[in-house]
């Protein structure tokens, strides 16, 4: 009996990550739950640190919960690996669908290029990932050696308490102990290597999560979007952007439902307004307000004279 239990503990979470159609009455029929079970699961996930949204009745889990992100986190590739896999993907063929979203998933998790033009693997970067992440593994501090920060125009060394691999652009948010902030790093910034401390994390309740969305934005806060898309839009998500196919949902057989979390609405609008035919937005109305000022500022400065 318990098993059983879990086993719907578990499918709960299931349905809940990335959920946008289905209500807590919707969830207990299809676990054999009463509707006062799943809220309580519910109210149990958001207490142990997953981010649960509401949105009119539709509950849902982001998929950059801290739970989910460290389960992630450990289904990592050692250096060595990683570099054989990205000259392995260096070498294919550019035409393959397939290839391509390899390509960009290793671009977005890992901040590598495997195209041979855009220039080599990357050692150094993927030796200092390694051991950033031995260090949030094991809630240790961390050295980056000789960062070099365009906003101060600096090169120093940053004493650091690593705590979130982003997915994107190759960054990890960190508690910086000198200035006592949370920062984003760029990995590909640090010009020397990365040295694991003795010292663990000493300010472990100033460190603030922080998601990247899937257009490469990131913020501390996020919000959630509904969208109608053609299948057209769906598998450009998918190829393009990385995104993973079972976060849509058949509606009609013409047109799919996905759920998505947005940082910035700058990202999520450059892809919106590039596909206005084949996308729609159902919830979502500061992205909607964002595209249409943007779309009457574009036609305001191209009237015709």
């Amino acid at each position: 009996m318990e098993l059983s239990k879990f086993e719907r503990q578990l499918k709960m979470l299931e349905l809940l990550i990335g959920n946008c159609t289905l209500t807590p009455k919707e969830i207990g029929e299809k676990l054999d739950m009463s509707v006062r079970s799943v809220y309580r699961y519910i109210e149990f996930f958001e207490g142990v640190g997953f981010h649960v949204f509401n949105d009119h009745g539709i509950y849902s889990i982001d998929y950059n919960s801290p739970f989910v992100a460290n389960i992630t986190q450990k289904m990592h590739f050692r250096a060595d690996e990683l570099q054989l896999l990205a000259d392995m993907l260096g070498r294919e063929d550019g035409s393959d669908p397939v290839v391509n979203r390899l390509k960009q998933k290793f671009r977005s998790t890992y901040g590598i290029e495997t195209e041979q033009e855009d220039g080599k693997y990357n050692k150094r970067n993927a030796e200092n990932l390694e051991n950033i992440r031995k260090a949030i593994n094991n809630r240790h501090a961390c050295i980056f050696q000789k960062y070099e920060s365009l906003n101060s125009k600096t090169t120093k060394d940053r004493f650091v308490e690593p705590y979130q691999v982003l997915k994107a652009s190759n960054e990890v948010r960190c508690y910086e102990v000198e200035s006592g902030q949370c920062k984003t790093f760029k990995i590909s910034r640090i010009k020397g290597s990365v040295i694991y401390s003795d010292k663990k994390w000493e300010h472990r309740e100033k460190h603030t999560n922080y998601f990247t969305d899937i257009f490469g934005f990131s913020s501390d806060k996020v919000s959630r979007v509904i969208i109608r898309l053609t299948n057209v839009a769906r598998r450009i998500l998918i190829e393009e952007y990385g995104v993973d196919e079972s976060m849509f949902l058949v509606e009609d057989g013409v047109h799919y439902l996905a759920s998505l979390s947005v940082c910035n609405n700058k990202g999520a609008g450059r892809f919106f307004m590039g596909m206005l035919n084949e996308v729609g937005i159902i919830k979502g109305k500061a992205l909607q307000d964002y595209i249409n000022q943007e779309i009457e500022k574009y036609n305001s400065k191209n009237k015709p004279k």
